[in-house]
């Protein structure tokens, strides 16, 4: 007699990874207290609302790009030219369009937008044109449960195989929003601030941390600011920056916290992304920032499995087993990696030289992950913009120049690493998650900027095995005393081989090869006459 302890798991099963780009134009409009616009120096944007709905093969997507401009005025008088603004709501860049998808049935379908791209251009003296390109990374996934049998215990001796197997079970996946309302003052020996022209946000340091029955993932909350500074004699001097960094100690420390159902420490995926800023000043010594951060949390369950693949007898009698061919998703590799992106911005020819950087902004990066054999190729680019002082400008000219990169005709700014995963193969699949540790630039001489990104990805590596696993096995021992010669069966419905084999103590192999069949369970007719051996076959 066989006793058979059966286990259950869930796995998500990968049917479709890819990225796709979405491209939009629009115009935005000045509002009627700032003055004429001559020219955009700098542009950021935050996707503030996006919205998307499966309709047979297509994913509808809806939403708003939160658009922050730093542009020339045409009207200069005694005031410095620089102009920034910000345009929100139904005045930022709305957006609606479609990506096709491929025809998967029973798919479970996920996406993520980022804003990779926003150029802006002068269409009339109060309009602005714009450019967005926002990249879609697409998934569809299907959860199966898996049934196998994990451990035999038998009276007579057996002799068990096993395969040992990683897997990760899907948790919880959810979105989490925080609002961050800081108040900054100014320090010295920087100049009071007249108006504010800019204001970034990023979070670095990012981790997450497990506690009791929930997830939180920390950081700060870096601040880089541009303004127009207040002259002693009351009016508006030239440009100035500050930033509050993790450097510096100036930056905002954060907590997102997703509460998860797991009392178990779990695998924990996040992206983190800011999804609006706001910023305000009633006093010439500080300023308020009001930032909106989204997250998204992936929890997961990583554990061992041991399935039983085969089982024989150490004695007397024949093992009978049922079989299922399986599709495993097996975890090859878990693991967080730090990518160190340094780039060399110079400037353009015909461009004047740098006198003082004021202000780097950087969109989120495009991101392509391909395995090789032990390691993972990372290849992306990204869109940037240089605010800056032209050399030789006295403060109170504040002459302002603005350079460009993955903006129109002007080339992204790439880059390449390699990932070292001993052990990974070409044909196995990779899911990524990336989120930014660390900013920094730094002017190098007249014509260059250096620029240093750290990241943090998340990196699970799988493959997808086909195993024939046991279901169920029974010891089937010799009968003793005497059989009929001849002995009939007639198929019932909803009969199997492995029950007819269960009630006349034989085998599915000694049953199927006496009648023939060649793929038992499809080929048993109800009504149909089976001859039951008299003799067990193994």
């Amino acid at each position: 007699m066989l006793t058979c302890r059966h286990g259950q798991a869930t796995m998500e099963r990968t049917l479709y990874a890819a990225s796709r780009s979405l491209e939009i134009e629009g115009e935005l409009y000045l509002p009627e207290e700032y003055p004429e616009l001559e020219a955009v120096l700098s542009a950021h944007g935050y996707l503030t609302e996006v919205a998307g709905e499966i309709d047979g093969n297509k994913l509808l997507l809806s939403g708003t790009v939160e658009t922050h401009l730093v542009y020339q005025s045409k009207e200069k008088l005694d005031q410095v030219s620089a102009y920034g603004l910000i345009l929100s709501g139904i005045n930022g860049a709305v957006f609606n369009g479609e990506i096709s998808l491929p025809d998967l049935a029973a798919a479970t379908w996920d996406w993520h937008a980022r804003l990779v791209k926003i150029k802006l251009e002068p269409g009339t003296a109060r309009a602005v044109k714009y450019r967005l390109e926002l990249e879609v990374q697409l998934h569809a996934n299907q959860s199966a449960q898996v049934g196998f049998i994990d451990e035999i215990k038998a009276e007579a001796g057996i002799h068990t195989e096993v395969e040992h197997l990683v897997i990760a079970e899907p948790v919880l996946k959810t979105y989490v929003k925080r609002d961050i309302n800081q108040q900054f003052p100014l320090t010295y020996p920087k100049p009071p601030l007249a108006r504010l022209l800019s204001c970034q946000v990023y979070p670095v340091s990012l981790a997450a941390a497990f506690a009791k029955d929930r997830v939180n993932i920390e950081g700060k909350l870096e601040v880089h600011l541009a303004y127009v500074t207040l002259a002693e004699d009351g009016h508006e001097g030239g440009v100035e920056t500050q930033k509050w960094t993790a450097e510096n100690g100036g930056a905002i420390p954060f907590q997102i916290t997703a509460e998860t159902p797991v009392l178990q420490e779990p695998a924990v995926d996040y992206e983190i992304w800011v999804e609006g800023v706001q910023f305000t000043s009633t006093h010439p010594e500080s300023f308020r920032v009001q930032a909106q951060l989204g997250v998204e949390v992936c929890l997961s369950k990583t554990k061992q499995i041991n399935a039983i693949i085969d089982v024989s007898p150490a004695g007397e009698g024949i093992i009978d087993l049922k079989r299922e061919s399986v599709a495993w998703v097996e975890v090859v590799e878990d693991a967080e990696r730090l990518i160190t992106v340094e780039k060399m911005l110079t400037l353009p020819a015909g461009y004047p030289d740098l006198g003082k950087v004021l202000q780097v902004s950087i969109l989120e990066p495009k991101l392509e992950w391909q395995l090789s054999s032990d390691q993972l190729m990372v290849t992306g680019e990204m869109a940037g913009f240089l605010l800056y002082q032209t050399a030789g400008a006295e403060a109170e000219s504040a002459t302002l120049q603005t350079a460009t990169w993955g903006m129109g005709d002007a080339a992204a700014l790439g880059f390449g690493t390699a990932l070292e995963l001993p052990g990974v193969e070409t044909e196995m699949q990779s899911r990524c998650t990336v989120n930014l540790q660390q900013i920094k630039s730094e002017q190098v001489d007249g014509r260059t900027v250096k620029l240093t990104l750290e990241f943090k990805a998340r990196i699970r590596v799988t493959q997808n095995r086909e195993i024939a696993l046991v279901t169920d096995s029974a010891l089937v021992l010799p009968e003793e005393g005497p059989k009929p010669s001849m002995l009939f069966y007639v198929v019932q419905s909803g009969d199997t081989l492995w029950q007819i084999a269960r009630r006349y103590n034989s085998t599915m192999a000694t049953i199927a090869a006496a009648n023939y069949l060649t793929n038992p369970d499809q080929e048993l007719v109800s009504g149909r006459k089976l001859l039951i051996p008299k003799e067990l076959r193994g």
